[in-house]
C-alpha cells in the first residue's frame, strides 16, 4: 500500500503534467479562428483532465476520472463508475460554456449597435 505522501506526490506530478498539457493544448487551439469553438474545446479538455473520482469503490483516494473510466472500461467493462461523473461534469461545463459564450456574444453585438 502507498503512503499518503506517495499519493500527494503522485497528484503533484499529475497536476504539473496536466498543466503542461493544458498549455500545449492552448497553443495548439490558438489557430482556431472561431473563438466560441476554441473556448469550448479548451474548457472540455481542462475539465477532462482535472475531474477526480474514487480510485476504488472502497477507498477514499481520488484519481483522474478519465483514467479510472478508461481502465475500468477496458479491463472490467464498467466504464460508468467513473465515466458517469466525468460525462456529467463535461455536460455541465459545456452548458455553462455555451451560456457564457452566448452572453458575451450578444453583449458584444449590443455594444456594436450602440
Amino acid at each position: 500500500m502507498h503512503t499518503p505522501e506517495d499519493y500527494l506526490y503522485g497528484w503533484l506530478i499529475y497536476l504539473v503534467s496536466a498543466a503542461v498539457l493544458i498549455i500545449c493544448g492552448w497553443i495548439m487551439t490558438a489557430k482556431i479562428s472561431w473563438g466560441g469553438l476554441r473556448g469550448l474545446i479548451r474548457l472540455l479538455a481542462v475539465v477532462t483532465l482535472l475531474v477526480p473520482w474514487y480510485a476504488d469503490a472502497n477507498m477514499t483516494y481520488l484519481a483522474p476520472a478519465w483514467i479510472i473510466a478508461a481502465f475500468e472500461g477496458i479491463f472490467e467493462g464498467n466504464f460508468w463508475r467513473a465515466g458517469g461523473p466525468l460525462v456529467s461534469a463535461l455536460t455541465v461545463s459545456f452548458a455553462v460554456g455555451l451560456v457564457v459564450w452566448a452572453v458575451l456574444h450578444f453583449k458584444g453585438k449590443k455594444a456594436e449597435t450602440q
